[in-house]
């Protein structure tokens, strides 16, 4: 007997957000951190609609959107002055606003409030990792106070490392963690103000040749500068506090900026070797790191333990082992695609450069206000699929193409009439009754039912983070069940997926009956 089923190291909102999720599932979970409180200041600067949809699947969305800002659009400023607009924030699929700016202090105050609710989860702080020691059949996890003492033995079926890019899980797992640093660091500053700034409606990446400069608006209340540096340029001049106002100043017109802090930022892009060990796995920035030009820091994060903890939860009650290999094999494909999209982002805007700059703004005027210029921001980052992974069969090769492997849609709230774990959503009555039949939730999805007749089928079964599992016509429903029983409910007695789905030919006469 184990003392936990699962460990969880790291307290950030990531470590945060899968204890939740672990929680809803009533996984027997320990998440500590070797810090004594959340640390106060802000870091992550945005939230996209995917992660607002995890948030809501836990019941927070309302109590982060509370806190935040909703982002119509995002734009690059030519060394000119002149904005062109590179993401639109505008037409949201998933039930929530595209992209919203947020005080990561405020969301982690929402998530962690939520955790004593969730009675199988126990949270201890000022703990540090000493060592971790892998066996057939469990983990034992090593700790000590943060501010010394004796080392205590906590044993579990499964360690999540959750404690970011100086992971220590990773470290002794001797991990390695691949990828590069950016040669150019940046100023971050970051202020309250008493009002938005006229200035500056929604983030700019401004792309000034001499000192390209991201100015964005956080939450309410709040705005954040970045100012880059050269390589090798000493930081020390631009963190005086006259540096900062007059850096600052120039935006504000008649608005009021106290500042909260500065600091010097390098930007990383790495990849752990690999996500798992035996019964470790890694999370978050612990597992990836990336530059901030797309936001996707946290979000990347959310994603993973959405993916993530449905996939432990049925593990640990039957699923077979090899599930857990499905998700990085899911989402390091992703967090590659964010990668390179952040990084693309960085190149135009630390283009300094004075033939980069002018080929660059010189494209951007040509692009501005055509459809080119419309698609591009409707599609800068990549859409939320996966390539293969714990579906019924594998995903379309092409992205856009995908039905089986798609995150799918969410008009107002579908998630809340589908409820919590596996569902289905079906148009036809066949098919509605026969998902009902194998003991599956259904739903009529509404407007989302456009999506499936776009694909020429009549239902999809929705994995708990979403996904879509497996899709067709009533013919396909039984295959799709068997299917879902031999990935997380195989029959302890046979050793291979059993369900009864009566024929979709006395499911249709009995319908029209």
């Amino acid at each position: 007997m184990t003392d936990y089923d699962v460990v969880v190291c790291g307290l950030g909102p990531v470590g945060q957000l899968l204890a939740l999720l672990l929680g809803d599932h009533g996984v027997r979970t320990l998440a500590f951190d070797r810090a004594a409180a959340p640390y106060p200041l802000p870091r992550a600067a945005v939230l996209d609609d995917e992660v607002l949809r995890i948030l809501q699947s836990v019941g927070l969305d309302a109590a982060v959107l509370a806190e935040s800002q909703v982002q119509p659009r995002a734009s690059i400023v030519t060394a000119a002055g002149r904005a062109v607009e590179v993401l639109s924030a505008q037409d949201g699929l998933l039930g929530h606003p595209p992209l919203i700016s947020i005080n990561q202090p405020a969301v982690e105050r929402a998530l962690l409030g939520a955790l004593p609710a969730r009675t199988s989860v126990q949270v201890r702080r000022s703990l540090t990792l000493d060592a971790v020691d892998r066996r057939a059949e469990r983990v034992d996890v090593y700790v000590r106070p943060t501010g010394g003492g004796r080392s205590e033995r906590i044993s579990a079926r499964y360690l999540v490392g959750c404690d970011g890019g100086g992971s220590a899980v990773r470290a002794r797992l001797q991990v390695p963690f691949v990828g590069r640093t950016a040669a150019q660091r940046w100023v971050v500053v970051d202020a309250t103000v008493d009002r938005p700034l006229r200035k500056v409606p929604h983030p700019h990446f401004v792309g000034r040749a001499e000192r390209p400069i991201v100015t964005l608006p956080m939450s309410p209340g709040r705005h954040r500068w970045e100012w880059m540096l050269h390589p090798g340029e000493d930081p020390a001049p631009f963190l005086q506090p006259d540096a900062i106002r007059r850096g600052v100043d120039e935006w504000l017109d008649g608005e009021t900026a106290t500042i909260e802090r500065a600091i010097v930022y390098t930007f990383h892009t790495r990849t752990a070797a690999t996500w798992r060990r035996g019964r470790v796995l890694l999370a978050g920035d612990a597992a990836h790191v990336m530059p901030p030009f797309a936001g996707q820091g946290f979000s990347s994060g959310a994603r993973d333990a959405a993916n993530l903890a449905w996939k432990l939860a049925a593990v640990l009650d039957g699923a077979p082992d090899a599930l857990l290999d499905s998700y990085e094999q899911e989402r390091r494909p992703h967090v590659a695609a964010m990668q390179r999209t952040a990084n693309m982002m960085g190149g135009f805007v630390q283009a300094t450069s004075p033939r980069r700059v002018r080929l660059r703004d010189a494209w951007l005027s040509a692009i501005d206000g055509t459809r080119v210029q419309t698609w591009l921001a409707g599609n800068v980052k990549p859409l939320p699929t996966y390539g293969a992974g714990a579906f019924a069969e594998r995903p379309h090769r092409l992205p856009f193409r995908r039905t089986v492997g798609a995150l799918f849609p969410q008009s107002g709230r579908l998630d809340d009439r589908l409820g919590f774990g596996w569902a289905a959503v079906a148009v036809d009555d066949v098919s509605r009754s026969l998902l009902a039949d194998a003991g599956i939730t259904v739903a009529d999805p509404g407007a989302d039912g456009a999506w499936l007749t776009t694909r020429g089928v009549d239902w999809a079964l929705l994995r708990p983070d979403r996904f879509v599992f497996a899709a067709g016509g009533p013919a396909d429903v039984a295959t799709a069940c068997q299917a879902w029983r031999r990935l997380v409910a195989p029959d302890r007695r046979t050793g291979e997926g059993s369900v009864k789905v009566r024929d979709a030919a006395s499911i249709r006469a009995a319908v029209i009956a």
